[in-house]
C-alpha cells in the first residue's frame, strides 16, 4: 500500500511539472515591444515612434531634437526668419544641420543638387534632398562612391517656403527637418533604400501628431 501512495505521489508531481513547462513561455520568444512614448513640453506635443528618442533642445526650449542613429528629425515651433524673403531661406532652417554643412559649404546658398517632393499628409508636403557626383557647383561638395545620396528634408505647405505659417488651420512659426549626423558625404543613406524610406516615412508620422500650444 505504502508503494502504491509513493508511485501516485511521483506520478502526480511529474504530471504537474509538465503542464508548468508547457505553459512557461519559451526561451527563444521575443520580448515584448515597446509601446511608443509622447513628447511634451509647453510648446509642443508630438507622438514619438518606437525606436526613437526625443530630447530638448538645451538653447531652444521651444524646440525638440528626435533622433536614431545618425538621423535627427528636428521640430521648432515659435521659429522666425531672420531675412525678408518670402518663406525664409534655405540657410535659415539647413545651417548646422552636419550632412548640410557637408554637402553646402557656402550659405546662404540654395540647396545643392536635386529637389524631390513627396506627399506628406493633408496639405503639407516633405521636400527631399539628394546629392550625387554629377552635381558640379563650386559651393557643392558631393559623393565620390558613384551613388546618389540623401542629406536633408524639410516639411513645407502649399507656399512651398522653408518656414510653415499655417499648422492645421491655426497660425504657426513652425520649422520641420531630417538631417543625418555626419560629415562624410560616402556615409550618407542612398537615395530609395530601405532604411531611409522608413525614416522618412517615420518622420511623416510623428509630424502628422505635432500639436503646438
Amino acid at each position: 500500500m505504502k508503494m502504491k501512495k509513493f508511485f501516485a505521489l511521483t506520478f502526480g508531481i511529474v504530471l504537474i511539472a509538465a503542464a508548468c513547462n508547457k505553459s512557461a513561455p519559451s526561451s527563444n520568444t521575443p520580448p515584448p515591444t515597446p509601446q511608443g512614448s509622447v513628447y511634451e513640453n509647453n510648446f509642443l506635443k508630438i507622438n514619438v515612434v518606437n525606436g526613437w528618442t526625443a530630447k530638448a533642445v538645451t538653447s531652444n526650449q521651444a524646440a525638440v531634437n528626435i533622433t536614431k542613429g545618425n538621423y535627427i528629425l528636428y521640430v521648432r515651433t515659435n521659429a522666425s526668419q531672420a531675412s525678408g524673403v518670402e518663406g525664409g531661406r534655405f540657410a535659415e532652417i539647413g545651417m548646422g544641420a552636419p550632412s548640410v554643412d557637408a554637402v553646402v559649404t557656402v550659405q546662404p546658398s540654395e540647396p545643392c543638387g536635386y529637389k524631390q517632393s513627396t506627399e506628406a499628409f493633408e496639405n503639407y508636403k516633405r521636400v527631399d534632398l539628394t546629392v550625387d557626383a554629377k552635381v558640379n557647383v563650386s559651393v557643392c561638395k558631393v559623393p565620390t562612391n558613384g551613388k546618389t545620396v540623401w542629406y536633408f528634408s524639410y516639411l513645407t505647405d502649399n507656399t512651398g517656403g522653408y518656414f510653415i505659417y499655417n499648422w492645421n488651420g491655426k497660425p504657426a512659426k513652425l520649422v520641420v527637418t531630417m538631417s543625418y549626423n555626419s560629415k562624410d558625404i560616402n556615409s550618407f543613406p542612398e537615395k530609395g533604400s530601405a532604411e531611409l524610406t522608413t525614416a522618412l516615412n517615420d518622420m511623416a508620422s510623428m509630424v502628422t501628431s505635432l500639436e503646438i500650444k
